[in-house]
C-alpha cells in the first residue's frame, strides 16, 4: 500500500513570512500607526484562517486514509475467504504487483515479490505464456478471461483462471493489465469426475441395452423403442420385420455352440448393413432378430426384407461358417396395434414363412 501524503507545513510558514514582510514594508512607509495595525490584524487573520483550513484538510486526509486502510483490510479478508488474488501487470516498464492472496495461491510466503525469476519458477512455460495470452487481448476494451498452468505446492501442476481487464492511459494506450485470479484446478477435477461418472452411466445403459454377442440392441431396448415409435406412428407408416436363421439347431448339433455363435454374429453384421440408418435392429433371443422400420411403407419393407434375405444367404456361403438362410415375417402397423400385437403379428408371419418352406418372406394377416 502507498502512504497518503500529508500536507506540508512549509506552505503556512511561507505565507506567514510573506505576511510579515508585507507588514514590515507597511510599517516603514505607512504614514500612520492605524493603517499598520489594520494591515497587521488582516495578515494575522489570513494566516490563522489558512492554518485552520490546513488542519481541517489534514484531519480529513487522516480520516480518509484510515477509511481506505479499513476498506483494503476488508477487501483482503474477502479475497482470503473467496480464494481470489489480485495481480497487476504494468507494461512500460514491465513490473508485476500482486496481493498476499496471490502469494498463498502460488505457495509463496506473504509479501513475496513477483520478480521474473519467481514467476519463471511457477509457470511451466515461463513468462512467454503470460505474454502470449496478453498479446491476444491487446485491443480488448471489455473484461476477458485467461487460463494458464502453474506449478503449485509439491510440484503439482494446477490451473489458474484470471478475469482480466486492460487499463488504458490518457492517449488510449494500454498501460496496465489488472487481473482477479483464482485456482480452478479442483473445479476441473470435479468436472472430470462428473464427466467420468456420466460416461460410466452411459456405458452401463449401453451395456444394459446391448446384446453382448452381436453388439445389436437387445429385446428390452427394442420393445421400448417400439412403444415410443407407436405413440407417434401414423397409420401404415411403421413396419416390423422378424427373422431367424433356418435350421439353426442343426448348426449347433453338428458344429458346436462356438460355431453357432460365430454364425449368429455374422448374420447380425450382414443384416446391419442392409437396413436403413434410422431403423432399429435387435437380437431378441437365440437366433431370432427384429427390425423396427419407422416411416416405411409395406412395399419398401418387403424390398428391404428381400435384400436382407439374399445378403445373408450369399454372405454366409462365402464365409468360414456353415451356409445359412433366414425366414422373414413382416407386419405393417395398424391403428389398433400395440407393440405386443404388432410383434405377435410379425412373429406369426415368420412361422408362416417357415411352414411354406423357409428362406422366404411372409406378410402378416
Amino acid at each position: 500500500m502507498h502512504n497518503v501524503p500529508m500536507p506540508s507545513t512549509r506552505v503556512p510558514q511561507a505565507v506567514f513570512w510573506l505576511s510579515a514582510g508585507a507588514l514590515a514594508s507597511v510599517a516603514l512607509f505607512s504614514p500612520g500607526p492605524i493603517a499598520v495595525a489594520f494591515l497587521l490584524a488582516a495578515a494575522v487573520a489570513t494566516c490563522v484562517g489558512y492554518l485552520v483550513r490546513c488542519r481541517r484538510v489534514t484531519r480529513q486526509l487522516v480520516k480518509d486514509k484510515e477509511r481506505l486502510a479499513r476498506s483494503l483490510g476488508s477487501l483482503e479478508r474477502l479475497e482470503n475467504l473467496a480464494g481470489f488474488g489480485r495481480w497487476c501487470i504494468e507494461l512500460r516498464p514491465r513490473r508485476h504487483l500482486w496481493s498476499d492472496e496471490m502469494c498463498y495461491i502460488l505457495g509463496f510466503p506473504a509479501g513475496t515479490e513477483p520478480r521474473d525469476d519467481v514467476l519463471s519458477r511457477v509457470l511451466p512455460q515461463g513468462l512467454d505464456q503470460i505474454d502470449l495470452a496478453l498479446a491476444e487481448h491487446a485491443d480488448d476494451r471489455e473484461p476477458f478471461v485467461l487460463e494458464f498452468e502453474f506449478v503449485g505446492r509439491g510440484e503439482e501442476v494446477r490451473v489458474l483462471r484470471a478475469r482480466a481487464r486492460n487499463i488504458h492511459g490518457a492517449h488510449g494506450k494500454r498501460e496496465e493489465v489488472f487481473m482477479v485470479v483464482n485456482d480452478v484446478t479442483d473445479r476441473y477435477a470435479l468436472q472430470r469426475d462428473r464427466d467420468d461418472a456420466l460416461a460410466l452411466a452411459a456405458e452401463a445403459r449401453r451395456e444394459a441395452n446391448t446384446d453382448p454377442l452381436t453388439g445389436l440392441c437387445n429385446r428390452r431396448y427394442a420393445m421400448t423403442e417400439l412403444d415410443r415409435l407407436l405413440s407417434d406412428a401414423a397409420e401404415g407408416n411403421l413396419a416390423l420385420l422378424v427373422f431367424d436363421i433356418d435350421h439353426f439347431k442343426r448348426v449347433n448339433d453338428r458344429h458346436g455352440h462356438p460355431v453357432g455363435d460365430k454364425l449368429i454374429a455374422l448374420v447380425a453384421q450382414i443384416a446391419g448393413k442392409q437396413v436403413r440408418s434410422k431403423d432399429t435392429i435387435a437380437r431378441i433371443g437365440g437366433e431370432e432378430f427384429l427390425v423396427i422400420m419407422p416411416n416405411c411403407t409395406a412395399s419398401s419393407a418387403i424390398e428391404i426384407a428381400e435384400r436382407l434375405r439374399w445378403a445373408i444367404e450369399a454372405g454366409t456361403h462365402s464365409a468360414p461358417v456353415p451356409c445359412a438362410t433366414v425366414s422373414v415375417g413382416h407386419a405393417q402397423y395398424a391403428p389398433e396395434d400395440t407393440s405386443l400385437t404388432l410383434f405377435a403379428r410379425a412373429d406369426a408371419a415368420l412361422y408362416k414363412a417357415k411352414r411354406r418352406g423357409r428362406n422366404r418372406i411372409a406378410e402378416a394377416a
